[in-house]
């Protein structure tokens, strides 16, 4: 018997999702500080033009540990717009204060504004990181919700309607 399909079954439904994780690819994490750093750097990662999920976090994590990140804020931009990057500029601007009241371009960066004061943290010193290739990003984002349990999330992104259940991890890392 092949080694895959062993695995197959043995891990049976589990299988899907840790193919998902294995495909899965990040950029980061990065402080603020060191992306802001690097924006004249061209060999430095930049966030893509879409079709990605960003994670912020408090600690420093890597990919085996992105669970216990102490998770922040999940987000993405929905659609197919060639946003992402624009969403990422509108996050970090709003995570600064550059905002007023009813003019913020993200409800992620005016939460993460927000929790910054509140624990006297600069934002500079916060964590963030991307997918890049992702598949479906709805699916992505409520997976990475779920694993992570961000604190400053309103609510739970909702669900791709395209795919469900177990189905949604597989098609949330890979590159359709």
């Amino acid at each position: 018997m092949e080694k895959e399909e062993k695995l197959k079954e043995l891990l049976g439904q589990e299988y899907e999702e840790l193919m998902a994780w294995k495909a899965m690819k990040w950029v980061g994490p990065f402080t603020v500080d060191d992306l802001l750093e690097s924006c004249l750097d061209n060999d430095h990662p930049w966030p893509p033009k879409s079709n990605s999920v960003y994670l912020v976090s408090r600690n420093l994590w890597d990919t085996l540990s992105v669970v216990d990140s102490v998770s922040l804020y999940v987000g993405s931009n929905t659609g197919k717009s060639p946003r992402f990057c624009t969403r990422i500029g509108d996050l970090i601007a709003d995570l600064f204060g550059f905002f007023q009241e009813g003019t913020g371009h993200s409800s992620g960066g005016i939460s993460l504004h927000n929790y910054c004061k509140k624990q006297n943290l600069n934002p500079k010193q916060l964590h963030i990181a991307w997918i890049v290739n992702c598949g479906c990003v709805r699916c992505a984002e409520t997976v990475i919700y779920d694993l992570t349990k961000p604190e400053l999330n309103i609510k739970r992104p909702p669900k791709c309607i395209k795919h469900h259940g177990k189905e949604q991890y597989s098609a949330a890392f890979r590159n359709m």
